[in-house]
């Protein structure tokens, strides 16, 4: 489908503005002097997360402490960003469809009260149009960033660990769940401490009897190794 709304905001809003006579004189004195700054903010206002919060947010090296653990939540990520581009592509149709039903009803009705009513109808869903189309481009830019990110993980990740997201979960999980419990130490409460030191206990247990535990403490120091070992018996 050909894209038929102008991508830039140009005086769309103001004159959406002044024609609802919505403002006094003077409020609307005091919004034409922030025009300029306001066109800039349209242009320029975060939409999506920055690849600061990506890294750093969602992607903190507690809550995913490996490359595997990276790389599937960026999958994840990208996925749910791409369904949502699917989803607005679709109501993108709906609404341009919609648009040329009233470009119809408004050649079609006499009444120039209900005609004015169809063309504010219209102009709203231009405007909407807009907001779609941008949108979309900031969707695109953060699956690409999930993509650049997602290659640079997959660098430092096995094939059996690109193959299935199972394959080294485990490993990731009991980590986090160190990295964790080490933040928290005696803080936290009861409830928090149960349920992470419950999720602890478990994944150790279960690296020990699929011989993987030495993975999972390879990158902690020596002296949470031993603490670990000797309180699983493994020393």
């Amino acid at each position: 489908m050909k894209k038929i709304i102008k991508e830039e905001y140009d005086e769309t809003p103001f004159n959406i503005i002044t024609e609802s006579e919505i403002l006094t004189a003077n409020d609307f004195a005091a919004l034409a002097k922030m025009s300029g700054e306001l066109k800039e903010t349209l242009a320029k206002v975060q939409m999506f997360r920055t690849r600061t919060e990506m890294e750093v947010s969602v992607l903190n090296d507690i809550k995913h402490p490996t490359p595997s653990s990276k790389y599937w939540q960026s999958v994840r990520e990208q996925n749910t960003m791409f369904q949502e581009l699917v989803m607005l592509s679709y109501d993108y149709r709906k609404n341009i469809v919609e648009m040329k039903i009233l470009d119809r009803k408004i050649a079609e009705e006499e009444d120039e009260l209900e005609k004015e009513l169809l063309r504010i109808e219209k102009e709203k869903k231009m405007f909407v149009a807009k907001n779609q189309e941008r949108t979309a481009k900031a969707r695109i830019v953060e699956l690409e960033q999930w993509s650049d990110i997602k290659s640079r993980e997959a660098e430092n990740m096995s094939e059996d660990e690109l193959a299935d997201v199972d394959n080294h979960q485990l490993i990731s999980y009991v980590k986090r769940w160190i990295k964790q419990s080490m933040v928290m130490g005696d803080n936290g409460s009861p409830a928090e401490r149960q349920n992470l030191l419950g999720q602890l206990r478990s994944g150790i247990l279960l690296c020990i009897s699929k011989g993987i535990i030495e993975s999972v403490l390879q990158d902690f120091s020596e002296e949470i190794r031993n603490k670990i070992k000797k309180e699983y018996g493994l020393t």
